[in-house]
Parts: C-alpha cells; sequence; structure tokens
C-alpha cells in the first residue's frame, strides 16, 4: 500500500496479483445489469475487491474489462487508487479467489471504490475519464507522478 486515510487508498501491486470481474448482478426484475469489479491480492494474502460505483450494460462492463488488462498487459508495476477504508473489514466474508500463478485465496470484504489504475509505464485509465491525458489520475491522488512508488 502507498497510502491510505479514511477515505482514499492507493495500492501498488504485480500484475499477477488481480484479477478482473464482470458479474453479472441478476435481478428478476431488471436483466442485463453487471458490476465491473477489480480483485487484488495483498502483502498480506488478503483479496482487497475495488468496484465501480454503477451499473453497468454487458458490452460497457467489457469494455472496461478490455481496457483495464491493457494497463495490466502493459506494465510490471500496477497503481490503483480507491475511495474507502481498507481497516474496515467483513467478519461474514467467504468469497474465494483464485488467482492464476498463486492459488486460491480468501477476502475479509475490504473493499473500495474504483477511481483509477496505472502502470509503471504512464499508461492510466480513470473510472471517470477512461485514457483521456491529463485526467488520470485524478486529484488528490498523486500515485502516477512520474515518481511512483518513490
Amino acid at each position: 500500500m502507498l497510502f491510505q486515510d479514511s477515505n482514499a487508498s492507493e495500492l501498488r501491486v504485480t500484475p499477477d496479483r488481480v484479477i478482473l470481474e464482470c458479474e453479472d448482478l441478476y435481478d428478476a426484475d431488471v436483466k442485463g445489469l453487471y458490476g465491473f469489479m477489480i480483485h487484488v491480492l495483498d502483502r498480506e494474502n488478503d483479496v482487497i475487491t475495488i468496484v465501480q460505483g454503477n451499473t453497468l450494460d454487458q458490452q460497457s462492463c467489457e469494455r472496461r474489462l478490455k481496457a483495464v488488462g491493457k494497463v495490466l498487459a502493459e506494465g510490471k508495476e500496477i497503481y490503483i487508487a480507491g475511495r474507502g477504508d481498507l481497516n474496515k473489514t467483513d467478519a461474514n466474508s467467504r468469497e474465494e479467489y483464485l488467482f492464476q500463478k498463486r492459488g486460491p485465496f480468501r477476502s475479509r470484504g475490504r473493499t473500495l471504490g474504483f477511481v483509477a489504475i496505472a502502470n509503471e509505464n504512464g499508461l492510466c485509465y480513470d473510472a471517470y475519464s477512461g485514457f483521456q491525458e491529463n485526467a488520470c489520475p485524478p486529484e488528490p491522488f498523486p500515485f502516477w507522478n512520474g515518481k511512483s512508488g518513490q
């Protein structure tokens, strides 16, 4: 973790510690709602889930999955900005996630709202503006300033 206060967190991980997901949010009345999520395996081998704040249609969720996948594929060091407090856990959480090169790991229910993701090469995707130049990362997140992690 690079930074945390009561409302924001910045994480630094390697791509093998990240899983992307478009979850079908099945609703009996409204079909076709999806939730975009990034699952991150932290240093303590606990899973943190970063969620998109709004629901998406399947096509929009898959576009986001592809865009964030590009950031992961083109980097060796990944920076993620999220809103929320990582100290809050859910003792009832029993979710388990399979990380391809690392195996299965459980979540303690820690979640953040997705803000942005970047790699050490400067490729940055913002949850609100996409790949728009000079918009990523948004204030007050300083993680991509040309000196990330230093």
